[in-house]
């Protein structure tokens, strides 16, 4: 009976060993995927102004941005965002977003849809075979909603949607927020002669757009290891080519943005590390265990070379 439960301790812990083998070689690299259930919303606050804001003097603003995948247009490789925002003067109770025709609090309205690859969370070159020729943006490439999993403390392509090319997300140091470990990276556009609104018929480079100026900054701070937005602030100024001011914005994740992002962002640190790190030691801990229990019992359990004549010899000299 002992040799068999010695057998049953060594299958386990050869189970174990094999497990934490598959834990520590793929299953972190199957958990550092972009989910197809993402569905978030993100708040800016600031402040803005020129045509737009209808406001010649900075006046209050929030922007609201929602984030929602969609799974059936997404693939075991691709994952496709459709996000939507809006800028709002809040004036008495002003709702996250509304109709311009509408609402005159309306500041900007935005829409956009892109795949990216959910390992690398880079966008996918043929974007209008998940989204459509409708949506698709030509060229785009880079980082767009988030930064790979695993960041690392250099810089980054990414993109810019006015400018309609990459831009350069540079390093610049390690900055913790609300307890969580952060990368932080600024990023720089610019451009003396923009397409800032397409017009009317809604295509580029037609007699009908309105060009001028364009400026852009962005600080964020990313958690390496999800590649995730803890904390991010922007500043935007479109100024067109008569000298008239469309915006010219400065905006901040708001308190509770950054709190909701950081918990999550260590919710998620804490899975990775789970599959990444705590199962596959664990596993070879327990399984080392077992074995070693396994084959102390099997041994245990064998009689050495020669024990049965042995032992009727010493019954003989007993009896003479």
């Amino acid at each position: 009976m002992r040799k068999v439960i010695g057998y049953v301790f060594l299958l386990v812990g050869a189970f174990a060993l094999v497990a934490a083998a598959v834990a520590g070689f793929w299953g972190r690299d199957a958990a550092a995927t972009v989910p197809l259930n993402v569905n978030t919303t993100t708040v800016l606050d600031g402040t803005a102004s020129g045509a737009l804001a209808k406001s010649d003097s900075p006046v209050e603003v929030k922007y609201t941005r929602t984030t929602e995948a969609a799974p059936k247009e997404s693939t075991d490789d691709v994952v496709v965002f459709v996000e939507a925002g809006c800028i709002m003067v809040q004036e008495g109770d002003t709702p996250p977003c509304a109709r311009a025709e509408d609402d005159d609090r309306v500041v900007i309205t935005t829409e956009r849809a892109y795949a990216m690859d959910r390992k690398t969370s880079e966008v996918v070159k043929d974007q209008a075979k998940y989204v459509g020729e409708d949506r698709a943006v030509d060229g785009m490439t880079g980082l767009a909603g988030k930064f790979p999993f695993d960041t690392q403390r250099h810089d980054y392509n990414y993109w810019d949607d006015t400018l309609g090319t990459t831009v350069i997300a540079t390093y610049v140091d390690d900055v913790e927020i609300k307890g969580v470990k952060t990368y932080q990276f600024e990023v720089s556009a610019s451009s003396d002669d923009e397409i800032l609104s397409k017009g009317e018929d809604g295509e580029a480079d037609t007699d009908d757009d309105v060009r001028g100026s364009y400026e852009a900054t962005q600080t964020i701070y990313v958690e390496p290891t999800t590649g995730s937005y803890i904390d991010q602030s922007a500043t935007q100024k479109m100024v067109t080519s008569s000298g008239m001011v469309l915006i010219d914005a400065d905006l901040s994740y708001s308190e509770e943005t950054v709190s909701n992002n950081a918990e999550d962002a260590k919710d998620n640190i804490a899975q990775l590390n789970l599959i990444g790190t705590w199962i596959p030691v664990g596993g070879v801990v327990v399984g080392l265990i077992l074995l070693l229990i396994g084959l102390w019992l099997t041994l245990r359990g064998r009689k050495p070379n020669g024990g049965s004549h042995a032992a009727t010899d010493d019954r003989t000299l007993v009896d003479a």
